[in-house]
């Protein structure tokens, strides 16, 4: 088995509020950084759901155009 080349970190730091709920991003959650001008972060579980709920309202869209 392959050695760690990282470490993991002993400090938890607040990276700022969730975009999506606005409860507090920490180094030790899985997160994703946004590279929009203000470099928000989100939690990952956050972001996931936000896109199936997107991708579900755009494929009802879609299946109201078909069967018009």
């Amino acid at each position: 088995m392959a050695k760690k080349t990282w470490k993991k970190p002993d400090q938890i730091i607040e990276l700022g509020l969730c975009r999506y709920c606005n409860k507090p991003v920490t180094n030790d959650m899985s997160f994703v950084s946004f590279a929009d001008q203000d470099k928000t972060k989100a939690h990952h579980q956050c972001y996931k759901n936000d896109y199936y709920k997107q991708l579900i309202n755009k494929k009802g869209k879609t299946d109201e155009f078909i069967l018009q």
